[in-house]
């Protein structure tokens, strides 16, 4: 009983076992005396058309409506009857019984012999101080009712078979898709995450379905993520942690007296341990990003000396490969997140300066809008082809080949920026042709609200 399979069959039958009952309460307490009370009000109508008139007939009456009729004195005794008066002995004492009580319009029933039926006698006071008395038989009403009954047990056995076979159907084309639901969940816990299952309906099993389909894809993607992750992880920290082990021993057991040597070898070892900080701070940044766990504090603030801030902090870095960083804003003011502001565009400059040709300059330019204000940062390199520029925004994506004096960043930088400014809800993106490539993304202007 604790399957769902057997709840629902058995609930199923229970509710056509009520639909039965209820018929059968039905006959037993409504129909039984429907067609008697028919027949009765029909003749009742009868005899007291006729007991309102003058002269009475008889046989006219027996004729229209099939009953028999016996009309009686005040003392009982008969003034007239209609010919083949069934039980006329019992008929006549019971009439006469009537007139000594009081003969109201009440019914009363014969029960006859075995095989004769039943009779029913109705009798009302005539105009002219007679008595007129109904003889009807009931044997039509009881056929009826017998017939009735009949059909009900025929309607029983048809309804209870039906029952069980549409209880059947309807608890399969239920508990089968849960079944295949609850089948797929074990694969999907046990580690296949390739499980897919149809949706059977448009109902809440079709979208529990839905749901568990929409699940295995997500599963599927995060398990993706977790070995792209671990992959690409272990990879960029395995190279400057050799350099930073490989430099280290040197240092220690060979170079340590000569002071050259080890001031350059110690400077690799403070590059490459920045460079793995800077791989450990963007996966933590980009982690933080996808679970939704940093909220946005918006602010407003002057985009021009934000900007100036940044172009100081990267002009030492731009300078070291030949680069010029111009800035041209004006004093808006922005409304942003000013952390990520500064996240953003710590991650565009790294990008502009590791592509930017040597001896030429990497360009911050405001462009300011009624509502709007669009930054973008711009250097001058190799041209991105079209079909990569969806993809530069992926985790981990980077150009298959970079040049020699290129700087190589850690695959996270743009996948970052992207979070950060789809949490803003802002428009952003690339352009890149004819060797000029160029980051741009949108800020709400404060005059503009």
């Amino acid at each position: 009983m604790n399957r769902l399979g057997s709840k629902l069959f058995l609930s199923f039958l229970g509710m056509a076992v009520l639909t039965i009952i209820i018929l059968w309460l039905v006959q037993a307490g409504i129909m039984k005396d429907s067609y008697l009370n028919n027949r009765v009000s029909e003749v009742e109508s009868a005899i007291s058309e006729a007991a309102g008139s003058d002269r009475v007939d008889l046989t006219a009456i027996k004729d229209r409506y099939n009953i028999n009729l016996i009309q009686l004195n005040t003392d009982g005794s008969v003034r007239s009857t209609t010919q083949g008066m069934p039980l006329m002995g019992m008929v006549l004492r019971t009439s006469q019984a009537m007139i000594a009580g009081e003969m109201d319009g009440t019914v009363k029933l014969l029960e006859a012999g075995t095989g004769s039926g039943r009779y029913a006698l109705l009798g009302l006071p005539v105009k002219d101080g007679s008595y007129l008395v109904a003889v009807f038989s009931l044997a039509d009403v009881d056929a009826a009712s017998g017939i009735l009954r009949e059909q009900l047990w025929l309607i029983t056995v048809l309804l209870v078979a039906f029952s069980i076979i549409l209880a059947i159907i309807l608890t399969r084309k239920f508990v089968v898709p849960i079944r295949a639901v609850t089948g797929a969940a074990h694969e999907l816990a046990a580690g296949n995450l390739d499980v897919r299952l149809p949706v059977p309906s448009k109902d809440e099993i079709g979208e529990l379905t839905m749901a568990l389909n929409d699940l295995s894809v997500q599963l599927h993607q995060t398990e993706n993520l977790r070995k792209e992750l671990i992959a690409n992880v272990s990879h960029e920290l395995r190279a400057p942690l050799a350099v930073i082990q490989g430099y280290a021993e040197t240092v220690r057991d060979v170079t340590w007296p000569m002071e050259e040597k080890r001031t350059a070898q110690l400077d690799m070892i403070a590059s490459e341990s920045a460079r793995l900080s800077k791989v450990v701070t963007d996966i933590l940044d980009y982690s933080k990003l996808q679970a939704g766990v940093e909220k946005l504090n918006i602010t407003s603030f002057p985009v021009r000396a934000a900007l100036e801030q940044l172009k100081q902090k990267y002009e030492m870095a731009a300078s070291a490969r030949d680069l010029r960083i111009e800035l041209n804003a004006s004093e808006q003011e922005v409304r942003f997140d000013k952390g990520k502001f500064g996240q953003v565009m710590d991650n565009l400059l790294n990008n502009a300066i590791s592509h930017a040709d040597p001896a030429t300059s990497i360009v911050i330019l405001v462009t300011s809008g009624e509502k709007a204000c669009r930054i973008a940062v711009q250097n001058d390199g190799p041209t991105i082809p079209p079909e990569e520029k969806d993809r530069i925004w992926e985790r981990y994506y980077r150009a298959e080949k970079v040049g020699e004096n290129r700087r190589v960043g850690t695959g996270l930088g743009l996948s970052i920026v992207k979070s950060i400014l789809q949490k803003h809800d802002v428009a952003f993106g690339v352009f890149s042709e004819n060797g000029r490539t160029a980051f741009w993304f949108d800020t709400l202007a404060v005059n503009g609200q």
